[in-house]
């Protein structure tokens, strides 16, 4: 009696969690082209030499990905597709759980604005569905200037 009260009330949690997840679609409606985009995890640490920037991307080929540094060394973008062709080519009658995401897409990451970086010494490696982005600091720190103000007594108001 137990087991049957246990495997109606896992249901019972399967079909609100589909249900919701449903309702979650038709409520955000995306454009068709922007349902496909996903966004992989990201990690950022510093270093005392560097800031590196670390991006989940299992199953995407290293030729699929680019990588670009925005002209004020802010934001990294990184972007390409995870194919599932490559991955598994059998047939699907019905899935049980999607958690894994294929198609393109596209991470804009926000760097420390109190870091610079040197942009001629950027490095990026991809290794166990791992990008690690690897950023050196620069020499020059980014300091606030205090610009004094002159009196110009030479002009009258």
């Amino acid at each position: 009696m137990f087991k049957e009260y246990e495997e109606l009330i896992k249901q019972m949690e399967y079909e609100m969690q589909r249900c919701s997840a449903e309702a979650m679609r038709r409520l955000l409606q995306l454009s068709p082209e922007m349902q496909d985009f996903w966004a992989p995890k990201v990690d950022i640490y510093e270093t005392p030499e560097e800031l590196v920037v670390r991006v989940e991307l299992a199953g995407v080929r290293k030729e699929a990905i680019s990588v670009t540094l925005s002209a004020d060394s802010r934001i990294l973008n990184i972007k390409g597709v995870r194919t599932e062709s490559h991955v598994d080519k059998r047939p699907r009658t019905r899935y049980h759980q999607l958690e894994v995401y294929f198609g393109p897409f596209e991470r804009d990451i926000l760097l420390p604005a109190n870091v610079p970086v040197d942009r001629e010494n950027l490095k990026a490696t991809y290794r166990d569905g791992f990008l690690i982005v690897t950023l050196p600091k620069s020499g020059e720190a980014l300091i606030s200037r205090t610009v004094p103000i002159e009196t110009n007594e030479n002009h009258e108001s």
